[in-house]
């Protein structure tokens, strides 16, 4: 039997896309929905919801079949071509077996036969698909953990010997000024090798105050360890 209080634990969080063209079946289901979901966008019809998926990050997507302009399927297999792991559940009146094959096909994560009258087959289908999307953010929750690992172990790698270096031009330049020698071209340029290394390290600290591991994305990470590496050019 479905807790369904330890259900609406896992979901109140979650930000949902629900997509139905008939008004007053949008409004009932909303109904059920505003219980278990606190962030639901709407939107109309396919074309309304597929413009609203690309425009936000969702964690589940409920959605109709049949609705004019783009129906949902089509925007399914959409929404599946931008992230082939996001999680769809489908509401339809439709027994047709090759539209079923479709939306399998499509990668659909669960079917809800419409009207939704009995809520515990919504909180079965919503309890099996909740595991799916714990286990992605769990999934990306390692992927961060290993790419930060990643990041340390790369500036701790990579500038070993820029700082050594720094350290070098730093105590030569200091003792030429402690002992009135006269300071070079050379020492100049060195000098402007410090400054260099110095705001380029500076850029990733910058970076690793503002890191904010609960909401960046994993390829803005990846981007961060580029710049990690004191080789990185703009």
């Amino acid at each position: 039997m479905i807790e369904v209080e330890e259900l609406i634990k896992q979901t109140k969080d979650l930000k949902l896309l629900y997509v139905e063209d008939n008004k007053d079946a949008r409004d009932s289901t909303l109904l059920i929905l505003d219980d278990l979901f606190d962030n639901i966008i709407v939107g109309v019809d396919g074309k309304d919801g597929l413009e609203k998926f690309q425009s936000g990050v969702f964690d589940l997507v409920i959605t109709d079949i049949s609705m004019p302009i783009m129906d949902g399927l089509d925007m399914s297999r959409s929404i599946k071509k931008i992230n082939c792991n996001q999680p769809i559940i489908v509401l339809t009146a439709l027994t047709d077996i090759s539209i079923v094959k479709e939306a399998i096909d499509i990668g659909i994560d669960a079917f809800i036969n419409k009207p939704l009258e009995d809520l515990d087959i919504l909180f079965n289908k919503l309890e099996k698909v909740m595991k799916k999307i714990n286990y992605e953010k769990t999934q990306q929750e390692l992927e961060k953990a290993k790419l930060l690992f990643g990041m340390i172990r790369n500036i701790s790698h990579h500038w070993k010997q820029p700082l050594s270096i720094i350290s070098t031009i730093s105590s030569g330049f200091s003792f030429k000024i402690e002992n009135g020698v006269k300071i070079s071209d050379e020492d100049c340029k060195n000098i402007q090798i410090i400054t260099k290394k110095v705001e380029e390290l500076s850029t990733v600290f910058d970076k690793l105050d503002t890191l904010d591991l609960d909401t960046i994305d994993i390829k803005e990470f990846e981007k961060l360890i580029e710049i990690s590496n004191p080789m990185y050019s703009q």
